[in-house]
């Protein structure tokens, strides 16, 4: 990682720009109704803790957790070169992270660490995620395009694909030295979007936003995204019992794309008819189509067919 280290230095020469930094605090910047000078900030697998320094120079408490010797030699070389007494450093495995061990956190930085984890692990992780995470959480994965494997986790179906993090015969030296890898597991999971959607709705955040700007070049890829699930209270509704009574949509897998019935590609026929006969002829074609099973059905509320029918009056 390329860290100021002052009077024009950085650990990496000529620096390079991460776009994440811009990305990150920008939404702590937008949705916490506080100072920075008054969160704390938990960054997760931190690395050479480039980002929670970034949050520990912005004035936060900051509390950072790497298990890797020669990542946490890096970032105690930085917290001293930079004065910072707001930047603790833990080394411990996240997937120890506990209320308890650690306390809660107005943000938690889970960025480049959850696609690390296996199946067997990566549940209960997100779960102790939401028991420290005070408001929001910023995740930042990779995703899987396909839902290639089910996994059972309290009575639910999630689906991802396994990716292979190490060779089957990588010794433990092998896997230390490995900084872009897992600590031990040979593989970790990827949810696709929906399970990840699901599992964080289940675990009990109140909503969850995909983060296009600011950006980075790595959202350039389909497969790689920064979330922000946000954990709030439920919003009882006045307007509809009905409404406020009904279980959430649910977010599923393997569903067909779809899209507005408009953006649908059409023929030249269909084309014409459209833009050259009256709409009451129209009207009469529509209406044989849809008995014929060709179109769909008229779904418009009789309130408003009633609306438009007077308006036009």
């Amino acid at each position: 990682m390329s860290i100021c280290l002052g009077e024009g230095q950085y650990t990496i020469m000529p620096p390079a720009v991460d776009y994440r930094l811009r990305c990150y605090a920008q939404i702590v910047s937008d949705l916490i109704p506080k100072s920075f000078k008054q969160i704390r900030v938990l960054d997760l697998g931190c690395c050479e803790g480039h980002h929670g320094i970034e949050f520990a120079l912005q004035g936060a408490e900051v509390v950072a957790i790497e298990i890797r010797d020669a990542n946490l030699a890096k970032a105690h070389f930085i917290k001293e070169r930079l004065h910072l007494d707001n930047f603790k450093i833990h080394q411990d495995d996240v997937r120890n992270l506990s209320k308890e061990k650690y306390g809660v956190f107005d943000v938690v930085l889970c960025a480049g660490i959850l696609y690390h984890i296996d199946a067997a692990n990566v549940f209960n992780f997100v779960k102790n995620i939401f028991e420290v995470c005070g408001r929001l959480t910023i995740f930042d994965t990779f995703v899987s395009l396909s839902a290639r494997r089910a996994v059972e986790f309290e009575g639910k179906t999630y689906y991802g694909l396994d990716y292979v993090e190490h060779e089957k015969n990588a010794t433990e030296e092998d896997k230390l030295r490995d900084l872009w890898s897992s600590i031990d597991n040979d593989s970790s999971f990827w949810f696709t979007q929906p399970s990840l959607c699901r599992l964080l709705e289940n675990i009990g955040f109140t909503s969850f936003y995909e983060c296009f700007f600011p950006g980075w070049e790595k959202h350039e890829l389909v497969d790689r995204k920064t979330y922000v699930a946000i954990k709030g209270q439920g919003v009882k509704l006045l307007s509809s019992p009905a409404a406020d009574q009904s279980p959430p949509f649910e977010i599923r897998d393997n569903q067909a794309v779809r899209f507005s019935d408009c953006q649908r590609p059409r023929g030249f026929l269909f084309r014409f008819v459209k833009e050259r006969f009256p709409r009451p002829l129209k009207n009469v074609i529509k209406s044989i189509l849809r008995s014929l099973g060709m179109i769909k059905p008229d779904d418009t509320p009789l309130y408003l067919k009633e609306s438009l029918k007077a308006n036009k009056g």
